[in-house]
């Protein structure tokens, strides 16, 4: 494709008209001129909608369902990950989808996002290793990806409008450094600026972010595209990096460009260049679409079944797990029938299969009785439910030769998009029947079968003598249950996250989706393990923990004494000690032991997962380099490795550091003695550091502007519909219309259901400008004004618009 001759033959509309959408998912063909590309939702699998209608998440085309990012992080895997990325290639291209839109890194700051099942991990070194080989696996067969959400989007609560208020440091450490990673060694087709604002810019016009940080400094040239309904000011969204607005801006902002051009906002040679950023990196991709691509499903399945296999990670085990063909198999719970699988939202599947654990369990030769024993979408138990199943269990049971396996997790309506949990909490009445079984049968003979895209409350571990999380495990979780309940396969997931014991540990429990939209991240650095492990907070289940039927052991580790920069090599050796073949992931963590700058304690900075069979032993070799010991100086405006004692610890996780060898660093000395500045860091706390509204404001390099006072006549098309239809009537009556076509258009659906409530907050915390996308051109223009002007007491205006065309 000829580029720049391309770009001569468009006329000045074709090429405004170029930069946003058509419809949903497609580009523009310029009557013709040039081919048009379509797009999907990922990143677990393709969602390829077989028509384009309001509220619509759910009626897409059969595609593999693969385990969601929060379950395959727990593979420690890159290699599987980046088969994971070349299996969806291959159905995008049998469905001749140019982009998939994936994968998402944005970092777990809280267990409650009720997005988590999207991203991979609380750390960002493991987030970026992962993700990288997942955009190389889909791009190595002609496929575009789409890193998102760029970036600090952190919540759905209010995520369409929120400002999430972060220090430089932190930014750059721990939200932006896995973004770094992909796009400087997997260079993605495309990059998705977040509906969110970062330090009060919404991501889509957010200079910093897309030009500065993205173009200049990570030279990046790729294209960026807007999270659907995010590009807010489409003139200023152009002109700070912005490459293409999804979806179709019906009219609206494209006439707004027009205006800009006529007027001189927009230079010729400006709208030139956006023009061949969105052919060179949009458009160009129709080339690698093949007619007539065949994909064998069944094979697709399998991959995803080694997926989970890798994934699962065994919590606790009292030797109830595996279990052997003897045995008889009680299986108690819907989950179990009705099994949880993905998440709600965008990302939603329609499997090509789906094989449930009671009936790949009956398959694998175990003879198997099934007791619904709850329902999935009730909270109540009721007594004669809990009285019949219990009854039967005692028909059943022989303590001897029975083990049960007891379904047990979050429930489609507990987490999707566009809307957070509140606390770590599962259906009750899946608590209190268990706590029933165990009193009547004892717990070393259950196995709990657990499920969720997010951590938990874990505190039924009492009541068993085994648990298996499997996560979301995509369409094959069923068969993976089965292979690993009989020990055909051995667990080897590692949590890719922390599971605290209640959502109060975490760090940032004061400060996550406020009811307002100033966010502030006052936890700083301090996310995940870097809490727990610097501020000693106990936990359920540590960063890193999973178990095996087998049993490791780690020895001679090898570090040099003293490290001044390049590439160094961390040896030490790992033996099978058990009796089956298995796989451990080893971690290895940097500790520093003194310092004056605000760190954490421990970080990680490399792993690997080694397959080895009993009595085998492996030499591992691990690289460090600069960056290991670096952290970001703020002065300098660069990771900077800084000078010290460090311990090098490796081990089987955070919690679990078989072997330490101290070494020493010659770098540099860090801008400012931190002691002076924060003395409350330095000390020992029980549960973290506070840090003042002062202080926080001083790492801002500012008192931010607030959006908690917010009155009459302050109000814009930036600020969410639920805000401004609730000050005047006339906005309180159009969302009672809005609230009435919403049960239309989803009729048949409850509103516990993840579609509905993920429409209903796309609407009520949407922003205004946003909504004229993203409502199929219900919310046009002049409504919106309208609903702005009541707001803002002025009525004149307001009866003016109603009359303009």
């Amino acid at each position: 494709m000829n580029i720049d001759k391309i770009c001569e033959q468009l006329t000045i509309d074709e090429k405004i008209r170029l930069l946003g959408g058509v419809g949903d998912w497609h580009t523009y063909d310029c009557n013709g001129k040039i081919p048009s590309i379509m797009m999907t939702d990922g990143p677990h699998g393709i969602r390829k909608l077989e028509q384009e209608k309001v509220g619509d998440i759910e009626t897409s085309k059969p595609a593999t369902c693969f385990p969601t990012a929060s379950a395959i992080a727990c593979s420690w895997n890159p290699a599987i990950v980046k088969k994971m990325g070349e299996a969806i290639a291959k159905e995008a291209k049998k469905e001749q989808i140019s982009i998939v839109l994936g994968c998402g890194i944005n970092i777990k700051r809280s267990p409650l996002c009720g997005r988590n099942f999207e991203y991979f991990s609380e750390d960002p070194y493991l987030t970026g290793k992962l993700a990288t080989e997942y955009i190389e696996g889909v791009q190595s067969l002609g496929i575009g990806t789409s890193l998102k959400h760029y970036a600090v989007n952190s919540q759905e609560t209010r995520r369409m409008t929120s400002n999430s208020q972060i220090d430089e440091r932190t930014l750059r450490e721990i939200y932006l450094s896995a973004f770094e990673e992909v796009v400087k060694k997997a260079k993605p087709t495309s990059v998705m600026a977040s509906y969110n604002r970062i330090n009060g810019e919404f991501g889509a016009r957010n200079k910093y972010l897309l030009t500065d940080v993205l173009r200049k400094e990570w030279k990046y040239q790729g294209g960026v595209v807007s999270d659907w309904g995010a590009a807010n000011d489409i003139v200023s969204c152009m002109k700070n990096g912005l490459t293409l607005e999804m979806p179709d801006p019906k009219g609206f902002h494209t006439d707004v460009l027009k205006e800009a051009y006529k007027d001189g906002r927009i230079t010729g040679q400006e709208l030139d260049n956006w023009t061949k950023n969105v052919l060179q990196n949009f458009v160009s991709l129709h080339k690698n679409i093949e007619e007539n691509y065949e994909v064998d499903m069944e094979e697709q399945n399998q991959v995803a079944r080694k997926l989970e296999n890798e994934s699962a990670v065994l919590l606790k085990n009292n030797s109830v797990l595996p279990i052997g063909k003897e045995k008889k198999v009680i299986i108690i719970g819907e989950l179990a029938r009705q099994m949880r699988f993905q998440g709600g939202g965008s990302s939603h599947i329609q499997p090509t299969k789906m094989t449930n654990a009671i009936e790949a369990i009956r398959e694998k030769g175990y003879q198997v009785t099934y007791i619904q024993g709850y329902q999935n979408e009730k909270e109540e138990l009721g007594e004669k439910q809990l009285q019949d199943t219990i009854e039967k269990l005692k028909q059943e049971y022989r303590k001897e030769d029975c083990v049960i396996l007891y379904f047990i997790g979050l429930t489609e309506s507990y987490e999707g998009e566009g809307y957070d949990r509140k606390n770590l909490k599962i259906p009750q009445n899946q608590e209190e029947l268990l706590a029933e079984i165990a009193e009547t049968v004892g717990k070393n003979h259950i196995a709990a079968i657990s499920f969720g895209g997010a951590p938990m409350d874990f505190s039924f571990e009492k009541n068993v003598g085994a648990i298996l999380h499997m996560y979301l495990g995509g369409q094959a979780v069923g068969e993976s249950v089965a292979d690993l309940i009989s020990g055909e396969v051995n667990p080897s997931g590692k949590l890719a996250e922390t599971i605290p014991f209640s959502e109060k540990d975490t760090p940032a429990w004061r400060y996550f989706a406020p009811p307002n939209d100033d966010v502030e991240y006052r936890e700083g650095i301090f996310v995940g393990y870097r809490y727990y492990e610097t501020f000693h907070v106990p936990v359920k289940y540590p960063f890193g923990y999973g178990l095996s039927y087998t049993s490791f052991s780690y020895s001679e580790l090898n570090v040099p004494e003293v490290y001044s920069g390049g590439k160094i090599q961390i040896r030490f050796k790992i033996k099978n000690i058990g009796k089956v073949s298995g796989a451990e992931i080893v971690q290895l963590y940097i500790c520093p032991i003194e310092s004056d700058v605000i760190r954490s304690h421990i970080e990680l900075k490399g792993f690997q997962k080694i397959y080895l069979h009993p009595g085998e032993e492996k030499e591992v070799i691990l690289e460090l380099d600069e960056r290991s010991f670096s952290v970001y100086d703020v002065e300098k405006k660069a990771f900077s490795m800084l000078s010290g004692k460090y311990q090098i610890c490796i081990g089987a996780s955070v919690h679990d550091l078989q072997l330490k060898a101290n070494m020493e660093v010659v770098g540099n000395s860090y801008f400012r003695n931190e002691r002076e500045l924060f003395p409350d860091y330095f000390r020992e706390q029980p549960h973290g550091m506070e840090i003042s509204a002062e202080q926080f404001y001083q790492l801002l390099g500012g008192e931010p502007k607030h959006d908690k006072e917010k009155k009459r006549g302050e109000y814009t098309v930036y600020d969410s519909y639920q805000d401004v239809v609730n000050v005047s009537m006339f906005g309180k009556f159009v969302r009672g219309v809005v609230h009435i076509g919403l049960k239309i258009i989803l009729r048949g659906k409850s509103e516990r259901d993840p579609a509905f409530k993920m429409v209903k907050m796309g609407v009520e915390e949407g922003n205004l400008e946003g909504l004229i996308a993203t409502s199929g051109g219900i919310a046009t223009p002049k409504l919106i004004d309208m609903l702005v002007y009541n707001a803002n007491k002025k009525y004149l205006q307001a009866f003016k618009r109603l009359l303009k065309k």
